[in-house]
């Protein structure tokens, strides 16, 4: 996952357009940048990758007083298809870190409530995938051996992280069912 890319993409595409600067107190203000760690030179660097791939157009620069000439970027054809396989690549789940459903929910603009669906639908299967794979490692091991718990020890901390983000997407799947306004970015 290119998740400083997938980042700038979908600021892009809920601003419209907008400078590094924008993106990042569009990313402040709505707290994400405090939950995905990413930093401004994370956001400089994915704008002059996405412009050199040319998935992003400069629409404008302006220059305010003695501070560096502001360069305002808009997403292209070829960034809205990166930014659609990144997002669904963040709806299948970004792990260990937990928080690539609610990321590619809160970027949305385009996706519908099918669609929603079937990549919740589909990121609790892998969940229960992972879990599945623990439970057979630990299987593997000898029962009661101390490599047996010691592993046991770690994999029940994974077990309820991943079971809590499991319930989290049915509770928002549901959500999103009730209230459509989730669907499309309201920030």
């Amino acid at each position: 996952m290119q998740l400083a890319k997938m980042i700038v993409l979908g600021s892009l595409e809920v601003l419209e357009m907008g400078s590094g600067y924008d993106i990042y107190q569009f990313l402040d203000k709505n707290q994400i940048s405090r939950w995905t760690d990413i930093q401004k030179p994370s956001i400089y660097n994915a704008l002059r990758q996405l412009e050199k791939e040319c998935a992003i157009e400069q629409t404008k620069q302006i220059k305010v007083g003695k501070y560096p000439e502001k360069v305002v970027y808009q997403v292209n054809e070829k960034g809205r298809k990166l930014f659609d396989s990144l997002q669904e690549e963040a709806f299948l789940g970004i792990y260990p870190r937990f928080f690539g459903f609610k990321l590619a929910l809160k970027f949305n603009r385009r996706r519908t409530l099918e669609e929603i669906n079937h990549f919740g639908n589909k990121a609790i299967s892998l969940i229960d995938e992972k879990l599945k794979d623990m439970d057979e490692y630990l299987e593997s091991l000898p029962k009661n051996s101390n490599e047996w718990k010691r592993n046991l020890f770690f994999i029940d901390h994974d077990r309820r992280l991943y079971n809590a983000e499991k319930e989290w997407i049915k509770e928002a799947l549901e959500q999103i069912k009730k209230e459509s306004v989730i669907l499309k970015n309201v920030l």
